[in-house]
């Protein structure tokens, strides 16, 4: 089933002042135990796009806004409308219905009013938060990320799978404001930008990379507990920065797209979450 969990997320899009953009300026770059030496993401920033904007002009956060309606086509835009494309993904078993607890709605998705604040310089938290239900990033393309649980609690189940497009996303149900979200690796942003690629932030600020990395298909068993861990990414050949991974799977059908489970995030945060309202 959906998540009914109602967040709102708005994106902005914008590039970080800095000298150099590598992120060795001294003020923009820390060292800490686990090898990383730099969180200065700002060419991340300016990758962001299909979002209302971005204000860098802060020295301690980013503020993205966005509307949080796909670049792309779905079958949640509802028959008529110009972006509508209907399924054409290999699971069987879709359906545009939702059932809630018994309840059933059949959503188009709609336009939102999101707004994350997130740290500039994320740094490992003392404490590490676990996610909640709703936002708990935002892709690339202004498209928000929902954790692996459904609006129980629960880890998702095959009602929730099979509302999943063929980009492997959807909106919550039509109560909780249907809202499109990720649950699960972003198809529609591997197969434009490639799958080793810069896919988005987490709320406490890391960024989120594709299922690849070096030509080698990341495992959980190669990552931390919160889904990630620190190397050199495509974006930042020369530094070491902690990042998440999307898992991906080879099918869409529940039984094998489970096992890619936590899919995107681990359940808690590396680093200190900011907000999203």
């Amino acid at each position: 089933m959906k998540p009914f969990f109602l967040p709102l997320i708005t994106l902005c899009f914008i590039a970080c002042s800095c000298s150099k953009d590598s992120g060795t300026s001294s003020t923009n770059t820390y060292s800490s135990t686990d090898g990383t030496t730099t969180n200065n993401f700002s060419r991340l920033y300016a990758k962001l796009y299909n979002v209302v904007s971005v204000d860098s002009s802060g020295s301690t956060n980013i503020i993205i806004k966005t509307t949080d309606v796909p670049d792309h086509k779905s079958p949640f835009f509802g028959v008529g409308n110009a972006k509508y494309e209907a399924y054409n993904g290999d699971n069987p078993s879709f359906d545009t219905k939702i059932n809630l607890m018994g309840t059933i709605s059949d959503p188009t998705l709609l336009s939102q009013s999101v707004t994350f604040t997130i740290p500039r310089y994320p740094t490992v938290a003392s404490t590490h938060s676990s996610t909640t239900g709703g936002a708990i990033g935002i892709g690339r393309n202004g498209v928000v990320f929902f954790n692996q649980y459904n609006g129980t609690g629960a880890a998702l189940d095959d009602l929730e799978i099979n509302n999943a497009d063929q980009y492997l996303g959807h909106p919550t149900p039509s109560v909780a404001g249907a809202q499109y979200h990720y649950h699960y690796e972003p198809k529609w942003l591997t197969s434009k930008f490639s799958n080793t690629a810069f896919m988005g932030f987490l709320l406490d600020g890391f960024p989120v990379y594709g299922p690849y990395e070096n030509g080698v298909k990341i495992t959980t068993s190669m990552l931390d507990s919160y889904n990630g861990h620190v190397s050199a990414t495509e974006d930042y050949p020369n530094d070491k920065i902690y990042h998440y991974h999307v898992i991906s799977a080879s099918s869409s059908v529940p039984f094998v797209l489970k096992l890619a489970a936590p899919y995107i995030n681990g359940g808690k945060y590396y680093g200190t979450k900011g907000t999203v309202n």
